[in-house]
């Protein structure tokens, strides 16, 4: 079954984000691996450790549903990537098997 979207581009993807989203995203992109009290921190944003993290994974979990992100959760936390990183990763293990 095709994902909600799949037939945009990135930058069509992007685009139709919200601004904290996307503010989120940018975040993401920029300090890759990070968690959500990490971006919480870049953002500025002040508050108690649960809240945060519960607000940012929201945006981790719509950034993931749009295939923009990677997400993996570690223990108590999420770790997030953005997913062109991980086409990088599966390039350079298809050339490391030539």
């Amino acid at each position: 079954m095709k994902k909600h979207l799949d037939w945009l581009t990135e930058e069509e993807k992007v685009k139709r984000l919200s601004a904290a989203t996307s503010r989120v995203y940018e975040v993401i992109r920029a300090n890759w691996p990070t968690n959500p009290l990490e971006v919480a921190r870049l953002l500025g944003d002040d508050g108690k450790e649960k809240s945060l993290s519960a607000k940012y994974i929201y945006h981790f979990r719509k950034l993931k549903k749009l295939g923009l992100i990677m997400v993996k959760k570690m223990g108590n936390t999420y770790i997030a990537w953005p997913n062109e990183i991980e086409k990088l990763r599966i390039i350079r293990d298809m050339v490391r098997e030539v």
